[in-house]
């Protein structure tokens, strides 16, 4: 059989998924190939150099040299240029007779260094080598060394439960060879973090991890421990039964840093599995509170998604697998272009900044026609399992931000004193309603729904609010004055009107799956609710939803230092604004945490035949088969705590003087 030969490399400029457009940048690229230029530009006036030379400015942050991302990319490319050598010699010395033959006719065809490295990683397998290669690699942790290693690292409470999927903790990571803490830790994150950014594609995944084949193109070391380091936000909470030793890191911690060596490696680096790491890193870092970090490989995201995905490189890459594994390959390929564009996004939305990455020309992920499809089931909880869709999921997120990232296009890339257009935020509006009222039957909250249904919906009353927000607040260079004081008044109905929505997205939540298990998604929902709430207090309904945003805001703080952060500057809100007396607002927060450390998660352990679903264990649609719905309020939540939680915050005077009398439904 014939060598693979790498594709050749087309001289022609193609474009890349993610372009935004022309954008200014401290560091100018010209679009008709002038180089660099050294010129200062802003976000909005073209640099001298390319005015004079009549040249596109492109603002793109992964390309500004100038910027340490840029510097640690050089140097990434650097080492890996020092790594040709090493390599085509083991080539050589590994190979077949056949093969090097073959090999050295290709060198001596004047192929390109480039070409010669593909073909080298195309038709020669590297030999397996050890993670600590080089010196000053990874030492044994302090867990690694204990004999108390070899344990079970379950809490007592969680030891009888049958984890989702059963994964081997080995070849994938050596912080723990427990199979059965490995299993629940990816369970717990197949459930309840990875529908907040689905950068993968769960069942390829498992299934690649199951056959504990390291070169299936699908599931890397890297890939695995940086998702139980992200489960562990979940899962790692110091208690009696699941201490951590002074001497010892967090779980986390020792997953994340193994992660981190496996994503050093050079060979590592140019697969869908080392975006899918860094964007969970990303996450991670952000969890974390390193904002700046989180930030910086946000960037870098981005930037390998380009690269990976132009025309000619993806083709080249997929040349390593099988046809099977090829074609797995390219489905989460997809996954993770959507997932990152929607995840990026998001982030400028956040932040009011231009957005970093285009909608990606790839087709996003099909919608049901109805069928019942899979299950989410609440794992660790003993809770029915309601019909979600992740494909569907992703199509409808990604169908949301690509109206996001309209508005953010049309809003965010022009300065201050700039003029808007009515009829133009007017269509982008209805936008939104229209991705609204056509969602599918899978994705509507007519009844009980899975949490990240819910975060839909509430990113969506999100976008609504930053759009209303910009509609009065922005200038207008339509539409008599009369006009204008009309729609003030309706949009900021609509205005109050999401937030009020997302304070109830986030009760039902509480009560259908436990204030422990809110979304991370929530975030920036909630917190923009809560600044539009604290703006009017006067109604019981509006301090009602209060209470209900703080309770959800307090309950992310627990696994999320930024939103913890979040949490002090809406104490600090509180006090600036007077909205409650400074002693009842210290009270509140610390009832609250007693509360939390008094009645930390200890779900109803899910009994191992519970995963053998029948017709009266499922909700179909939203409803239950044998239309007992009720079952649902109670059955291992924890919404006996969010009750409590709710009595005590709505003792406390807030806003208004007849404020403790506010209703918690």
């Amino acid at each position: 059989m014939p060598p693979h030969k790498p594709a050749a490399i087309s001289q022609q400029h193609v474009g890349r998924v993610g372009d935004v457009g022309p954008r200014c940048v401290l560091l100018i690229n010209s679009a008709q190939g002038d180089g660099f230029q050294s010129g200062q530009c802003d976000e909005n006036t073209p640099c001298s150099a390319c005015v004079a030379k009549q040249t596109e400015c492109i603002r793109d942050h992964a390309e500004d040299g100038r910027r340490r991302l840029a510097w640690k990319r050089k140097v990434e490319e650097l080492e890996s240029d020092s790594r040709s050598l090493p390599d085509l010699l083991a080539a050589i010395r590994s190979g077949e007779e056949g093969q090097v033959d073959k090999l050295v006719a290709f060198i001596r065809s004047q192929a390109s260094q480039d070409e010669v490295i593909d073909y080298v990683a195309v038709n020669f397998t590297p030999p397996a080598a050890p993670l600590e290669h080089e010196e000053g690699r990874s030492k044994p942790s302090t867990r690694q060394q204990s004999p108390l290693s070899q344990q079970p690292r379950l809490p007592r409470s969680l030891q009888f439960l049958q984890p989702l999927v059963l994964v081997p903790a080995k070849p994938w990571t050596t912080v723990t060879d427990d199979d059965e803490l490995v299993s629940h830790l990816i369970s717990l994150w197949f459930t309840w973090r990875h529908w907040c950014y689905p950068f993968i594609e769960k069942d390829g995944f498992v299934s690649a991890m199951q056959s504990m084949d390291v070169n299936s193109g699908v599931c890397t070391p890297a890939l695995v421990n940086m998702i139980l380091a992200d489960a562990c936000f979940d899962y790692d909470i110091p208690d009696g039964v699941h201490s951590i030793s002074s001497s010892e890191k967090p779980l986390r911690e020792l997953f994340f840093e193994e992660g981190r060596r496996h994503m050093e490696i050079p060979e590592s680096k140019r697969s869908v599995p080392a975006i899918q790491s860094l964007s969970l890193e990303w996450m991670y870092l952000g969890s974390s509170g390193f904002d700046s970090m989180s930030v910086a490989v946000m960037h870098e995201v981005v930037y390998r998604v380009r690269q990976l995905d132009k025309p000619g490189k993806t083709d080249r890459w997929k040349r390593r697998f099988s046809a099977e594994q090829a074609t797995r390959a390219e489905k989460t390929l997809g996954y993770t272009t959507w997932a990152s564009f929607v995840s990026t996004t998001a982030v400028t939305f956040a932040m009011r900044k231009a957005p970093l990455m285009g909608p990606p020309d790839r087709a996003r992920p099909g919608l049901c026609h109805g069928e019942p499809g899979e299950l989410w089931i609440p794992y660790p909880l003993d809770n029915p399992s309601v019909v979600a869709h992740a494909d569907c999921h992703l199509h409808c997120l990604g169908r949301l931000f690509e109206i996001c990232y309209s508005i953010s296009e049309y809003l965010f890339t022009k300065d201050d004193n700039a003029f808007f257009i009515q009829d133009t935020l007017e269509d982008l509006h209805r936008e939104l309603t229209l991705w609204y009222d056509g969602l599918i039957g899978c994705l509507r909250i007519d009844a009980v729904k899975s949490p990240h249904t819910l975060s839909v919906h509430a990113q969506y009353h999100w976008s609504v609010m930053v759009l209303s927000e910009l509609s009065f607040s922005s200038k207008l260079d339509d539409g008599d004055d009369a006009t204008v004081a009309l729609l003030v008044t309706v949009i900021q109905a609509q205005h109050m009107a999401a937030a009020l929505a997302i304070a109830e997205l986030v009760h039902r939540q509480c009560i259908h799956w436990g204030v422990g298990h809110l979304p991370t998604s929530f975030l920036q929902p909630i917190n923009a609710a809560i600044h539009v709430i604290t703006s009017d207090l006067e109604a019981a309904e509006h301090r009602s939803a209060f209470v209900k945003l703080a309770i959800g805001l307090h309950s992310l703080a627990r696994r999320s230092v930024s939103a913890e952060s979040v949490l002090r500057m809406l104490r600090l809100r509180l006090r600036q604004k007077r909205l409650m007396a400074s002693s009842d607002i210290d009270r509140l927060f610390n009832e609250a945490s007693q509360h939390w450390e008094a009645s930390l998660w200890s779900p109803t352990p899910m009994k191992r035949d519970s995963l053998a679903i029948t017709s009266n264990e499922s909700v179909i649609d939203g409803e239950y088969k044998d239309g007992n719905l009720s079952q649902l309020d109670g059955a291992g939540t924890s919404d006996e705590g969010y009750d409590l939680l709710i009595g005590k915050w709505n003792n406390f005077n807030l806003g208004a003087q007849s404020s403790s009398s506010s209703s918690s439904s």
